[in-house]
């Protein structure tokens, strides 16, 4: 049984958040940033209990948990490596001129306020309580709230202690962080709702991340919601490949959709391809390769029985043949490939729909019109993959540029399953993929969701913040009358 935080406890933490946020801005990048590698260092410090509580929880193989902590704790600390830099607050000076009239202005970048933070139950590390989400709203200088996934309870807590200890041995404020437990959709609505919080951040369904935006809009000052929603991430195979590689792209393929038991917001749901002797050998070759597939258990129930719910209603569309699956038990996700026509996928939105798990459709077109149509009617996605030879990409042109408008991963060729946590990696993609395609929920980058910036005009150099100071006493890269410069200023009256 997990327990419901009561809403006056919830109050009580928003109000230690709203006095922690006016602490945070009273720190500077590189006081956060040893704080954030304090974290890590807890987090690093969890042994063996932490995995073998995540497993039991979540039915991930120890394997894939280790490697998941070792991405978490390499999140906080790249992203503290960040901060630290200065990059993100994006300090800008224009010092006094005669021809100018507002004299000195400075300006960079601070934290929105409290950060309303929702666990994912499919990453129970790196997305869940002490994930990206909470290290780049940390970072940024805002407190966090995190309302734990209920689906691994027992590992949420072990992760929010790891926080909230390196907390009190910094002696900052409580409020700095706080874990929300329960199963209420209420207490998402009030805490999306509530005047003190100025961000959300989720990861999960559709109709979760939805909710939370039109809540969020629809208050009397709307706030920024990073909500990432699901995609069906397809695969465009174009034809001088397929001819040369199906039997390979088919088992690339299959092995993405099914990692994780197809639990990655990444998996390959739809692969659209121009029907002729290639396809033909793709899909015989994937007839192969999923009897090679283990049914394994699902995360938690409510996934399987979505998946085992989802996976009949798009078998049981009119224009689909089920081309492969797996025998599974209760509970175990079975592997099931169909395969439909260009023009029934694009009247038919159901087909169109994310199936979180190892499901996927071979969309058969009869021209390169049709896969043209295809990129036009698709909604937004994290991921698009090009399966293609330079060949086909020259004689593609058209059908590349409209896949641009489409996500914000472009895959030449490889797989679209597994993220990495660097500057350059986009996770997030036009709507409904996400909710802001401007920003990216993993790598660096992140931390840019949760700042505002604010500009001083004519302030004594000694009121203003750390960053902004004449001396550059942190030592970082700033804008300075237009060009790049890490000195120190060396002014006579500011």
């Amino acid at each position: 049984m997990i327990e419901e935080t009561s809403k006056e406890n919830i109050e009580i933490r928003v109000q230690m958040a709203s006095e922690a946020y006016q602490f945070l801005k009273s720190t500077t990048i590189k006081q956060r940033a040893v704080f954030m590698n304090a974290v890590a260092d807890k987090i690093e410090a969890l042994g063996e209990e932490l995995l073998t509580t995540a497993h039991a929880e979540t039915s991930l193989p120890q394997t894939r948990l280790t490697g998941e902590k070792a991405r978490t704790i390499g999140q906080w600390r790249s992203y503290a490596k960040a901060v630290a830099s200065g990059i993100y607050i994006e300090p800008r000076i224009d010092l006094p001129q005669p021809e100018k009239q507002k004299g000195d202005l400075r300006k960079y970048n601070i934290g929105l306020g409290s950060v309303v933070v929702f666990g994912a139950s499919n990453f129970p590390f790196a997305f869940s309580t002490a994930g990206g989400d909470t290290a780049s709203a940390i970072g940024a200088g805002c407190p966090v709230i995190v309302k734990a996934h209920p689906a691994h309870p027992k590992t949420s807590q072990m992760m929010a202690d790891a926080i909230t200890n390196a907390v009190k041995e910094f002696g900052w404020p409580e409020g700095i962080f706080s874990h929300i437990t329960g199963t209420s959709y209420e207490t998402g609505v009030y805490l999306a709702q509530h005047k003190d919080i100025h961000a959300v951040a989720f990861t999960g369904s559709y109709s979760g991340g939805k909710a939370l935006f039109d809540i969020a809009n629809r208050r009397e000052n709307p706030i920024p919601v990073f909500a990432e929603m699901g995609s069906i991430n397809p695969v465009f195979a174009l034809q001088h490949l397929m001819e040369n590689k199906a039997e390979v792209l088919a088992k690339e393929y299959i092995s993405s959709l099914t990692l994780g038991v197809g639990q990655f917001c990444t998996n390959p749901g739809v692969f659209i391809a121009v029907k002729g002797p290639s396809l033909d050998r793709f899909i015989s070759a994937l007839k192969n390769e999923i009897h090679e597939i283990i049914p394994a258990n699902m995360l938690h129930n409510g996934i399987y029985e979505n998946f085992a719910k989802h996976t009949s209603n798009a078998i049981s569309q009119p224009g689909i043949e089920v081309i492969a699956t797996t025998e599974a038990e209760e509970g175990k996700g079975n592997a099931t490939i169909i395969k439909t026509n260009a023009q029934s996928f694009l009247n038919n939105p159901v087909l169109s729909e994310e199936v979180f798990g190892p499901f996927g459709i071979i969309v058969t077109c009869e021209s390169k019109e049709e896969l043209i149509q295809i990129a036009q009617n698709l909604k937004g996605q994290l991921t698009i993959t090009v399966a293609a030879t330079s060949d086909d990409v020259h004689e593609n042109a058209e059908l590349i540029h409209l896949l641009k408008d489409k996500c914000g991963r472009l895959l030449f060729n490889g797989i679209p399953t597994g993220v990495e946590v660097v500057y350059a990696m986009q996770h997030g993609g036009p709507f409904p993929s996400t909710t802001d395609s401007r920003f990216t929920s993993v790598g660096p980058d992140a931390v840019k969701r949760f700042v505002r910036p604010i500009s001083f005009q004519n302030w004594p150099d000694e009121f203003l913040p750390e960053e902004l100071k004449n001396e550059n006493p942190l030592q970082i890269s700033r804008i300075v009358d237009g060009e790049v410069n890490v000195k120190s200023l060396k002014l006579e009256t500011v």
